[in-house]
């Protein structure tokens, strides 16, 4: 039985019209009219303004749970944060944490043995990483903010109706065009790239979702550990395009290799992770767990 899309859609919608509007309120209230030179009284709201800007899918995936499954909803997508949701599964926390550290800095690692000209590594040790990693860009950044609509409302809804991997592939597109104000300040080149990547990255996004049935706290922390080695390099012209193209294809073949191992049914040695039908809310608030069904429920 096909399942319907409307709350996928009406969640996409609302993720990308409260992204607009907060784009537009924070360049007004930073900038003024268009021209005008930065407003002193609102510098000081500054640093909080991306968070505004960026909580369209975190605000819309709470809105869309509390009127599909009310309060009973909303506490079962909070228990999908807890470090503890990731189970028996915490070998693929570490994973999370790893994975895009080693995808990014071997790149650079191996150009510069081979006296290539590349971005220079400023690495100040495991906890200066792992704190951006699991707060700046994790617990307290764009992993929490986004995960909790990708990742905990989009995705197992849409993994009712198509595949992991089909489910990947459309988060992916969706997410990859939802970072819409940063287009603004993207060459050519850099958008062309950054909308395949946001696709390809999807499908590790869903295998670490699936893998630990159905763990926001651990997509967060793969998040946050894709964003945070960034912040280690300065120079970014430095070797042009190539350790980018070199990490763009490791996530390639990560990703094509997850596909291959474990099927595009699932993306995992477990069942995918399926929201349940919201006539059936009120039925699940009896168990602790996520709200989630198997594959071989339907």
């Amino acid at each position: 039985m096909r399942r319907s899309l409307s709350p996928v859609l009406w969640f996409f919608v609302l993720a990308y019209v409260i992204t607009g509007a907060g784009m537009c309120v924070n360049f007004y209230a930073l900038r003024g009219p268009p021209g005008a030179p930065i407003n002193s009284q609102t510098m000081p709201w500054l640093p909080y303004a991306s968070y505004v800007l960026w909580a369209g899918p975190c605000l819309s995936a709470l809105l869309m749970t509390l009127f599909l499954y009310g309060l009973p909803g909303v506490r079962r997508l909070a228990l999908q944060l807890a470090p503890w949701s990731v189970g028996r599964a915490w070998p693929v926390l570490a994973v999370c944490l790893l994975l895009p550290l080693v995808v990014e800095v071997l790149p650079v690692k191996i150009l510069a043995a081979l006296a290539v000209s590349v971005p220079h590594l400023y690495w100040e040790g495991w906890p200066h990483y792992l704190y951006g990693a699991v707060i700046g860009a994790g617990l307290i950044g764009p992993g929490l903010f986004e995960e909790i609509g990708w990742r905990g409302f989009a995705l197992p809804h849409l993994q009712r109706r198509y595949s992991a991997l089909v489910s990947s592939l459309i988060i992916g597109l969706v997410w990859a065009f939802w970072h819409f104000p940063n287009f603004f300040f993207f060459t050519p080149t850099r958008l062309a790239v950054f909308v395949p990547m946001g696709i390809v990255i999807s499908v590790i996004y869903t295998w670490v979702y699936n893998s630990t049935g159905g763990s926001l706290f651990a997509v967060v922390m793969l998040h946050g550990a894709t964003i945070a080695p960034g912040k280690l390099f300065a120079g970014g012209d430095a070797g042009g395009w190539l350790p980018g193209v070199i990490t763009g294809l490791l996530y390639v073949v990560i990703a094509v290799g997850l596909v291959w191992r474990y099927g595009a049914a699932n993306l995992s040695w477990r069942d995918r992770v399926m929201a349940e039908p919201p006539n059936q809310g009120a039925a699940a608030n009896a168990r602790p767990a996520p709200s989630a069904q198997t594959a071989d429920e339907t």
